[in-house]
């Protein structure tokens, strides 16, 4: 493939980062490839200057910045970069050549990828998505849940292809022939789990995409998949959490979405089954509206729900009436009181 210079500086560049990185993401849109001289020169006056003026709250962050790059720069030759991918049937792109794909992950700002490695077929990437996420343990009717869901949207998915809710919801996708894209958290010839290897073989085959912002060699890392949530989150028009344990990374991705704007669903389910408690806590909590695939489920009221449900079978009225009689914080008190379709002034 034939890259121009431009492009091979801005692979070598992504390679010094890591995902997220809001200060190698500024220092290359103001400076460009010029930045790499200044490395191989350690030559870092003019980024701090710019930093100290521009963007002041990333200061404490540049030295930590500066050692990394030049560390890492030996390492960071383009052109090995796009043979070891091409290797493993991937390929660089620049995020600003998909316009659909630049629109949704400018939403991450100064955050956002500058270039993205991907295995399949990158037109792919330019569909509205239905993100599905959840456990990496579900149980069988979460499995079947994951399934019967893309069967309701009908939509190309996007999901971190794992085990568990993020394969059955990818198996469902090729089952039905909707294009699906696997985003992962290192190297795309490093990508994780092994077991789901055919797997992502079948997404590429069929039309759909992986993807990842690292590059060949990167391994997936716990920060790398907490910080790949972010690009589930933005690539999609819409995130459903089909089972999530309490602390559970679909909660991460969840929170995501929700700063982006997207709209967030959650399926409910028993509070005895450990991989519903997440969905219903972030349903209860007014992070994720709930989505009914078979029949409606009701769930229970959290504690402070309950004690706010009293203070209203008490006669108390007002929100501040209900706070004194409950001892429920007043800001708790109105949030709970608004998401139970009551209104009190």
């Amino acid at each position: 493939m034939h890259l121009s210079q431009h492009e091979l500086d801005l692979i070598s560049w992504c390679a010094l980062s890591e995902p997220g990185d809001a200060l190698t993401n500024l220092i290359w849109n103001a400076f460009g490839p010029e930045a790499l001289e200044s490395i191989k020169k350690q030559d870092f006056e003019t980024w701090r200057n710019f930093i100290s003026e521009s963007f002041p709250e990333y200061l404490s962050e540049l030295r930590s910045m500066e050692e990394r790059v030049c560390l890492r720069l030996p390492r960071a030759n383009a052109y090995q970069l796009v043979e070891r991918g091409i290797r493993w049937n991937a390929r660089p792109v620049a995020v600003a050549s998909l316009p659909s794909v630049e629109g949704r992950l400018s939403d991450l700002g100064v955050h956002a990828p500058l270039l993205i490695w991907v295995a399949g077929d990158r037109v792919a990437l330019e569909q509205d998505f239905a993100g599905i996420v959840g456990t990496r343990k579900p149980s069988v009717k979460g499995a079947s849940n994951a399934r019967g869901l893309v069967a309701s949207l009908r939509m190309p998915i996007v999901s971190g292809g794992a085990v568990g809710i993020d394969r059955a919801a990818h198996e469902a996708a090729l089952e039905f022939g909707l294009p699906t894209v696997a985003i992962m958290a290192g190297g795309l010839d490093k990508a994780y789990p092994m077991e789901n290897w055919e797997m992502f073989h079948q997404i590429v085959r069929s039309g759909g995409v992986l993807m990842s912002e690292m590059p060949p060699g990167a391994a997936p890392s716990r920060f790398r998949f907490l910080q790949r949530n972010r690009l589930i989150a933005a690539m999609c028009k819409e995130l459903f959490v089909v089972e999530a344990a309490h602390r559970s990374g679909s909660r991460n991705t969840a929170n995501h979405a929700r700063a982006l704007g997207r709209e967030v669903y959650a399926l409910a389910g028993s509070w005895a089954s450990e991989q519903s408690q997440g969905c219903n806590t972030m349903i209860q909590e007014g992070v994720a509206k709930q989505y009914v695939l078979d029949d409606p489920i009701q769930i229970e009221p959290s504690w402070t729900e309950k004690r706010v449900q009293d203070a209203l079978r008490a006669g108390a009225k007002t929100p501040s009436e209900i706070a004194i009689e409950s001892g429920v914080g007043l800001k708790q008190v109105k949030s709970i009181v608004l998401l139970g379709g009551k209104t009190c002034n």
